[in-house]
């Protein structure tokens, strides 16, 4: 175990609140421009390297990859210029991930190195969370078993918190029909599990987003939890409807298991380059002690992007 490891601030932390307003970024952060991801760019995660920068890790597809996505990575000094990163971090594979891994997330591991969480697709089969381990954060092997899943419903865009100190993990993620289906009455959550090890899972009692708001009524999911400097939780997450794509909203939490949704939405459609789809919400601060947003985004010609907003205040 490492001396300096605070589990609780070494990952999903800020100091202070962003809060809900938000102003998007010009320009685009990660752009459809080489053969493994110039078809679709989705699912950021972003983490703050130890040796100073970020690096962030995404869903691609394109012509010089396979199936439906995999997990790919960029490196940024400073959060706001990002230079792509050579090969697949995560790519397909039998039996549960065949199709597409998408939604990473990634944290530092008290031993060192780093454990990524992982939506996992296989045609035919809901979808599951499973995970991988690296030692630098761009060679990774994926962990045998399946970290939550069953043949019933389909889990997915985990985010994972470390809780007691470095005893326990809670791990926030959808839970959706299978196939999925529209309608409030279709209890398309988000819900949690907690976890000894991070590698065996058991469901928490209780709902934590559910579908309650006009803005809802397709589903809720990707949850980005934080841990304040407080010791309260903000939550960011997406929410659909059948006609809106997405839309970035978010409640607070005392204890990160009851949460009090904010009314509007934090970041939402209507510029040029997120006109159809906003979504898939992730945060991190930056060093003037403002936060960043990333979010994945489609224009009015179907291209999907990473986008960012700033926060305000």
């Amino acid at each position: 175990m490492t001396g300096n490891f605070d589990s609780l601030q070494v990952v999903h932390f800020h100091r202070v609140d962003p809060g809900v307003h938000w102003s998007k970024d010009t320009g685009i952060a990660i752009d459809l421009d080489r053969p493994l991801d110039s078809t679709k760019i989705l699912t950021p995660n972003v983490i703050r390297l130890a040796t100073g920068g970020y690096r962030m890790y995404y869903t691609g597809l394109g012509p010089g990859g396979r199936g439906q996505g995999y997990i790919l990575s960029a490196y940024s000094n400073d959060a706001e210029v990002w230079a792509k990163e050579a090969g697949i971090r995560v790519d397909l594979s039998p039996p549960h991930a065949a199709l597409r891994t998408l939604c990473p997330d990634v944290i530092p591991l008290v031993d060192g190195g780093y454990r990524m969480y992982f939506e996992a697709r296989t045609e035919g089969c809901p979808t599951v969370v499973l995970s991988a381990l690296s030692e630098d954060g761009l060679g990774w092997e994926a962990e045998s078993g399946v970290r939550f899943g069953d043949d019933e419903w389909s889990y997915g865009s985990p985010r994972c918190i470390y809780i007691d100190g470095e005893s326990a993990y809670r791990l926030y993620f959808h839970r959706y029909t299978f196939h999925s289906r529209p309608g409030s009455d279709s209890v398309n959550i988000i819900i949690s599990a907690v976890s000894a090890d991070g590698l065996y899972f058991e469901e928490e009692a209780g709902t934590r987003i559910a579908q309650e708001t006009e803005r809802e009524t397709y589903a809720v999911y990707a949850p980005e939890v934080l841990r304040l400097g407080d010791g309260t939780y903000r939550m960011y997450y997406a929410a659909w409807t059948e006609g809106i794509a997405g839309g970035v909203f978010t409640a607070t939490s005392a204890d990160g298991l009851e949460w009090h949704k904010e009314e509007k939405a934090c970041v939402d459609l209507g510029g040029p380059l997120d006109s159809h789809m906003v979504s898939e919400p992730c945060v991190i601060e930056l060093e003037d002690g403002r936060c960043r947003m990333f979010y994945e985004a489609r224009d009015s010609e179907g291209k999907c992007r990473i986008l960012s907003a700033t926060s305000v205040g």
